[in-house]
């Protein structure tokens, strides 16, 4: 009789631990789903903090030579036809795959629509960006880093038009030159490109 209840006993125990197996089974698949989501996710937002700082670096060494430029360097008159150069500095962007747009004097998305458009923002003397899955950022600059994109005209550069930001939107590298110019007494940081975007 004790023989017979003990094993009543473990062929009720088995039974219910194949019951529980399926149910492990499914605990055990969501457990892995969930931590492989996290780490999606988590990578995701690595890639973009990364592709954001390599932007913000880029852009921190042109602050510092722009820095240097308008407290030590020459202007040229843009008006001024035969006038030699102004003081000039190079930077070189590596810009990630993921780049929406870099953009310097002008807020290029400013209503947050996907559509990029020129034209000022607080007189030129800042520089946005946004890469793919990350927000815009912004980097307030001196009054004196007010930048202008430049317009080719019998072989000089001129600030184009009434006076507008310029937008970077392709990912690769890019060389930009900027020149220390003025115009009217007023000092501005040219860019030696066209971006061909209207406002």
């Amino acid at each position: 009789m004790v023989v017979l209840s003990h094993l009543l006993l473990n062929l009720f125990k088995d039974c219910y631990a194949a019951e529980m197996i399926p149910i492990r089974l499914l605990i055990s698949i969501a457990v892995v789903s969930a931590i492989m989501l996290m780490v999606f996710f988590g990578f995701l937002n690595l890639k973009v903090a990364l592709a954001e700082k390599q932007i913000e670096n880029d852009c921190r060494a042109l602050e510092s030579k722009i820095h240097t430029m308008s407290s030590s360097g020459v202007t040229r008159d843009v008006d001024e036809i035969g006038a030699g150069d102004g003081t000039k500095r190079t930077q070189n962007f590596d810009l990630p795959d993921s780049i929406v747009f870099l953009s310097f004097g002008v807020d290029a998305d400013e209503d947050n629509d996907g559509v990029l458009e020129t034209g000022l923002t607080e007189n030129g003397a800042v520089i946005y960006y946004k890469v793919d899955g990350g927000s815009k950022k912004v980097m307030w600059l001196d009054e004196d880093f007010r930048f202008r994109e430049g317009k080719k005209d019998n072989g000089r550069w001129g600030i184009n038009g009434f006076g507008e930001g310029f937008i970077l939107q392709n990912p690769g590298e890019s060389m930009l030159s900027f020149e220390f110019v003025e115009k009217n007494s007023k000092t501005y940081i040219l860019i030696h490109s066209n971006d061909g975007i209207e406002s």
